[in-house]
């Protein structure tokens, strides 16, 4: 049959073909119908012009890559992220960056010989290199696997080439400026020769280049008139070139380049490159029809090139943007340099305009016939108008006297005119990428362009603001009307995105310029605060109504682009990057930056901020929003806190934040009560300190008339709107009680807005505020304890029972047949493996109780408030005296709570191990240390008897927690872990904080006092030997028993640089030889990598009391990296491939630190030491095949050529720097070499 041929008839077979064996994913039925409609979607979301470039607004169809279709299958498997990307196609990547080095690196060779050497031998150097290089193309070009290396080589000769050009003029062998461009001229001809001989686009690229270098420097003889001239020649032949071999890639070369050309000597005033001038296009006719005719020449281009291959397309997708078209990716770069040209003439309106014009029409008929408009019905009517228009300008003084207006404004209002026109009568075929992205250009251009000032000489910006709020107003009807994603994000981004990066660089100007001593810089926008309002407010409308309809699309930024699959998914999921989240963070963050600069008043700020807040918590009551409730809590509650922090406006700023988080409390889940009701009291807090405002804003007259009572009386006191907030949100919050699975936190967030409530009132002069302040803490205390806490134990005790009965009514075993399996008794056996307080364990009654735990509320409260108190008392200098007695206290509430839990027979929380009563006053305790050293006056860090105290209560309390405990070996290691970390980050915060504590590794504990200085040091330092001896107990007998070590060499590690920088030396030794003992007899390479750093840190803390170690530090730090790097190399031949990486990076930070302690730095040593660990550690990447040690060799590369130019600057020898460039010329050539005869099988690899 003849419809047996047709396409639709393949599809079908592809879909339905079948791999071996039978997946049912792969029937997926569907009719011919269903076909064509799918053709008829792609052929009309195609676009040739602008390509497959990623859009941040687009939504995936039902045949994207990744997408899940309704029954789970998926067609198309997901792209590729950025690392995924290069992962797998990541050799050639690298071959590339090495030939470019080499590129850079021989050209830097070629000028160092021209400054070492003599004429002759430099010229016989240069000349040989050149020939060598032409020789290496000649022999490698034609083979395959070699061609890149020996297109490198040719370019190489090129450069050396035209190196020995200008060094033959600073010889003044070559006598003047003009006999040095004819000779380069003669090169440019040699290098296109070249790049036909070899047929490869990049050599020829070389030579549009240096033809526009050329064409910049011949102002130098000619004027500017002869760099015009230069410009249009050199856009002419390498177009030229380019339509002679149909090169893409030399066609987007010349477009851009040639503007972006003509833009430079625009903007840059007159500067000399070597002996060379380069002069600006001043003239102002001259630089407009320079433009127009290279941009005619160049929208021709790339009217013909459109559908071409070509770098830049290739540079987006390796980038993870997708592969824009050569029409898009061209004119991108070419606005550019074009703008760059409208930007030096904004003074002249009609100019400016001009330009703006005849690229619009250029550009924007090229884009209509390569979208398929027929080319003659584009290109006649701008031809015909082009050349008239032309005409007009030649004779502008004539027109000028006649018409009494600018000829450029004559060119700008009949150009505009008929470029609009072509457009509107073929808009069907103009897409909505080009819509946003052109709005993004005009909004761009008009900021530009439209002057703004002051209300006295402007019209404070109400021109550009009017005209912008037309715009949006236009991009939103757009995206309702064709119900485009794209025009969506362009409505809700552009209003707020646009300010806020002109404000970030005029302040970014201007602290620049007052850094340099000059004169302050004012802005080139100035808007007033009233239309800024204004704008804002509409801006937020328009992104309520917009969102309403197109609010779900994801402007999925991180797709793709972060480069980590796992983190783009968690973003994707999280809605931070969907409309209705960047509509809600952009604009608070636009606010703060304004407002910091004087951007509103304190009313157009109230109001702008409770329109936004009002419009978004509406979204979500409404259920119009996908984000989650607790991002809209978090940056609503920092914006005011911000506000509040810098501007004052105390009293609205807990109004609006009670409004919108009891709006969010009432509609949301229980999960938000705790972060709600905390960030309430924060803005209490901040009124509490009594601080004043930094950043005062101006309030308008009429408002502090409404406030003396002109109208409606005074407002009420800060203290009063405070008060009633809690009272609102305890409304909110206590009858939700009886329904939420934990009150823990959200009645502890309640208690602490209460509490600080109290304080506020508390220090009014009403009686009735302090009252009812009273009354509502009495009353929410009842509330919670009647409701909460006797509640929590029955239902914490039903449910342990009901668990019991079910256990004992259906003798459910934990292990047993496939029939008998159980699907909780694997859930509870798994968690018990993953929590490190919980053992393993053949009670099914005991594994299925496992999750069961009972929250002591009212003591946790307690223990909080004790802790608080004594943490505030110790801040006013009370001294070990309350430690002793808070710890005390605490201590025998913790024996309590455990007793009563036990009795009860129910388990209590634990945080991170341990029971959550121990870690809260183990918290507390190391608060009240580090506060009795930060915050009172004439504090000392060399009176430690209160560290000697804590040390003493933290052991109790971790014996307390080993009391009645089954799985003992398992307790024991947490608590050691309970007693080191929480002290060592006490003391990094008392450091951190001024240091209020003495700083690790730099204690001598002899030097000073034996009861407040040397006894606490001696304790401390005789708990953590027991600790790291306990462990080391502890690790045996588990080895004995034949338990499995739940401990991965992170945990060995952390724990042993942990002992290191709490002890003095002796505990930090005995835990680093610990370490490294049990990584190697464990296997933990990771655990090593951590334990030999801190074995050394160990050594330079016995360096510090004992001074007979520290002169020979450096050198033994040095050579135990050079051992260390030699191991490493030896992983190769060994085939301990597990340990090269962690051997690598010891070895690189022990080399390093140890070159910087013995002085290498500033000196050549450096450079070599890390050109021989770059050779190393790319060497065994390339023979083990592990790409990122490939990646840290290339990485170690780099910083040595850096640190040689470092060094170099500083006076070093030229020699010296030729020899160092010439041993990096060596490697790279080795790397080179290694790396093409290898590629194979590092691609396999």
């Amino acid at each position: 049959m003849a419809g047996d041929d047709t396409p639709d008839k393949i599809i079908r077979e592809r879909e339905f073909k079948l791999p071996s064996g039978i997946d049912i994913r792969n029937l997926q039925f569907s009719t011919e119908e269903e076909t064509e409609e799918v053709f008829d979607v792609e052929s009309e979301d195609m676009d040739d012009a602008i390509g497959d470039i990623f859009d941040p607004f687009s939504e995936p169809s039902g045949d994207s890559p990744g997408t899940i279709r309704k029954d789970g299958s998926v067609d198309n498997p997901p792209e590729k992220d950025l690392v995924s990307q290069i992962a797998i196609e990541g050799e050639e990547r690298v071959n590339w960056v090495i030939m470019v080095s080499m590129i850079v690196l021989y050209s830097a060779i070629s000028i160092q010989i021209g400054r070492t050497f003599d004429s002759v031998v430099g010229t016989l150097l240069l000349i040989s290199l050149a020939a060598l290089g032409f020789g290496l193309g000649e022999t490698w070009v034609p083979k395959e696997g070699m061609k890149l290396l020996g297109v490198t080589w040719v370019i190489i000769s090129m450069k050396v080439l035209y190196g020995l050009a200008i060094e033959l003029r600073h010889w003044e062998i070559i006598g003047d400026d003009l006999s040095l461009g004819v000779v380069l001229l003669l090169l440019v001809g040699v290098n296109i020769f070249v790049a036909y001989r070899h047929d490869h686009d990049a050599i020829a690229a070389q030579s549009t280049l240096v033809l526009l270098a050329i064409g910049s420097t011949a102002g130098t003889e000619f004027g500017e008139v002869g760099v015009a001239g230069m410009i249009l020649v050199a856009t002419i032949i390498f177009h030229g070139i380019a339509l002679n071999r149909n090169s893409g890639n030399l066609a987007s070369l010349g477009i851009a380049s040639s503007n972006l050309w003509i833009g430079m000597h625009a903007v840059t005033s007159r500067f000399s490159v070597g002996p060379l001038d380069v002069l600006p296009i001043e003239g102002p006719l001259l630089l407009f029809l320079l433009l127009m005719v290279v941009t005619s020449m160049n929208a021709y281009m790339v009217t013909k090139f459109a559908k071409e291959e070509n770098w830049f397309s290739k540079g987006f997708e390796t980038l993870g943007l997708g592969k824009p078209g050569l029409w898009g990716v061209s004119t991108s770069l070419g606005m550019i340099g074009a703008l760059l040209a409208v930007a030096s003439n904004r003074e002249d309106l009609g100019y400016a305009l001009g330009m703006v014009t005849f690229l619009g029409g250029a550009f924007g008929g090229s884009y209509l016939v390569v979208r398929g408009v027929e080319s003659r019905r584009v290109y006649s009517p701008l031809v015909v108008s082009a050349t008239i228009l032309t005409i007009i300008l030649l004779n502008g003084e004539l027109v000028r006297g006649t018409l009494g207006v600018s000829p450029y404004q004559v060119f700008t209002l009949v150009g505009a005119s008929t470029t609009v026109a072509i457009i509107l009568r073929d808009q069907d075929s103009v897409t909505d990428r080009v819509l946003w992205i052109g709005s993004v250009v005009i909004l761009a251009i008009l900021v530009l362009l439209v002057p703004t000032g002051s209300s006295s000489d402007e019209d404070g910006g109400f021109m550009l603001l009017g005209i912008l709020s037309v715009l949006h107003i236009g991009t939103a009807s757009l995206a309702i009307k064709r119900s485009s994603p794209s025009l969506s994000g362009v409505t809700v981004l552009l209003p707020w995105s646009w300010i806020l990066v002109e404000k970030l660089v005029e302040e970014t100007v201007r602290t620049v310029m007052l850094a340099n001593d000059m004169s302050d810089y004012n802005g080139a926008i100035h808007l007033e605060t009233t239309p800024l309002a204004i704008y804002l407010g509409l801006a937020s409308v328009l992104l309520f109504v917009v969102n309403s309809r197109m609010g779900e699309s994801g402007v999925n930024l991180a797709s793709g682009f972060l480069g980590i699959t796992e983190i783009s998914a968690t973003i994707r999921d999280s809605g931070l990057l969907n409309l209705w989240s960047i509509g809600l963070w952009l604009p608070m963050v636009t606010i703060l930056l304004l407002a910091q600069f004087g951007g509103f008043t304190t009313v157009s700020l109230v109001a702008l901020l409770a329109l936004l807040s009002g419009l978004h918590i509406t979204s979500f009551i409404q259920g119009l929003r996908n984000g989650n409730e607790g991002g809209i809590v978090w940056i609503l509650a920092l914006t005011f806190l911000v506000i509040q922090w810098r501007h004052g406006l105390d009293e609205a700023m807990i109004v609006l934040m009670c409004i919108s988080v009891a709006s969010i409390l009432h509609f949301g889940g229980d999960s938000i009560f705790s972060l709600g009701i905390g960030m309430m009291s924060v803005p209490m807090l901040v009124f509490s300190t009594g601080r004043d405002s930094t950043n005062e804003l101006m309030t308008p007259d009429w408002f502090y008339e409404l406030n003396d009572g002109s109208f409606v009386g005074s407002f009420p006191e800060t203290e009063a709107f405070a008060l009633l907030s809690s009272a609102v949100m305890v409304a909110v919050f206590l009858p939700r009680i009886e329904t939420m699975e934990t009150i823990l936190k959200p009645a502890f967030s309640a208690l602490i807005l209460i509490v600080i409530t109290n304080v506020l009132t508390m220090g009014s002069n009403d009686i009735l505020l302090q009252i009812a302040s009273v009354i509502l803490f009495v009353g929410t205390s009842i509330w919670l304890i009647s409701k909460g806490e006797i509640r929590s134990e029955l239902r914490t005790i039903a449910k342990r029972d009901s668990i019991v009965s079910m256990v004992t009514e259906s003798s459910i075993s934990p292990s047993g047949s496939l029939s008998t399996y159980h699907p909780k008794v694997a859930e509870m056996g798994e968690l018990r493996r993953k929590k490190r307080e919980l053992s393993n364990t053949d009670d099914v009654t005991e594994l299925l109780t496992s999750e069961i735990t009972h929250t002591p509320i009212v003591g946790l409260v307690v223990l909080a408030i004790v802790m608080a108190s004594s943490t505030l008392s110790s801040a006013m200098g009370s001294g070990p005296l309350v430690l002793v007695t808070s710890g005390t206290f605490c201590c025998i509430i913790v024996f309590l709570i455990r007793n009563r839990t036990r009795g009860l027979e129910l388990e209590l929380p634990h945080f991170l191990g341990m029971e959550m009563p121990i870690a809260l006053t183990i918290a507390g305790v190391c608060m009240i240390l580090v506060s009795g050293h930060v915050f009172p006056p004439g504090s000392s860090s060399h009176k430690l008897l209160d560290m000697a105290v804590v040390s003493v209560l933290m052991l109790v309390l971790l014996m307390i927690s080993l009391l009645h405990q089954k799985n003992l070996l398992d307790r024991i290691s947490i608590a050691i872990d309970w007693f080191i970390l929480p002290l060592l980050l006490a003391r990094l915060v008392a450091v951190a904080l001024g240091g209020a504590l003495p700083p690790p590794m730099l204690v001598d504990p002899f030097d000073g006092d034996q009861l407040e200085w040397t006894g606490p040091w001696l304790l401390l330092e005789s708990i953590l030997v027991l600790c790291v001896l306990v462990g080391y107990w502890v690790d045996e007998k588990r080895e004995s028993l034949g338990r499995e070590n739940r401990d991965n060499g992170i945990g060995i590690g952390s724990r042993c640089l942990a002992v290191v920088m709490l002890s003095f030396g002796p505990a930090g030794l005995l835990a680093a030889s610990s370490a490294s003992f049990r990584s190697i007899r464990n296997s933990q390479p990771s655990g090593l990598g951590i334990a030999l750093p801190a074995g050394v840190l160990a050594c330079f803390t016995l360096s510090a009391w004992n001074e007979s170690l520290l002169g020979s530090f450096g050198e033994l730090v040095l050579l135990l990296g050079a051992v260390v790097m030699v191991t490493c190399a030896l992983s190769v031949p060994l085939n301990l491939e597990k340990w090269t990486v962690t051997l690598a990076i010891d070895g690189h930070l022990f080399v390093i630190s140890g070159a910087i302690l013995v002085g290498m730095v500033g000196g050549f040593e450096l450079p070599i030491l890390l050109i021989l660990m770059s050779t190393t550690v790319w060497v065994v990447g390339i023979l083990q095949l592990r790409k990122t040690l490939r990646v840290w060799g290339f990485a170690d590369l780099i910083a040595a050529l850096l640190c040689s130019f470092v060094f170099a600057s500083k006076g070093v020898d030229q020699y010296d720097i030729l020899l160092g460039m010439t041993a990096l010329a060596l490697e790279l050539g080795i790397i080179a070499w290694l790396g093409l005869s290898n590629q194979d099988e590092m691609r396999r690899g």
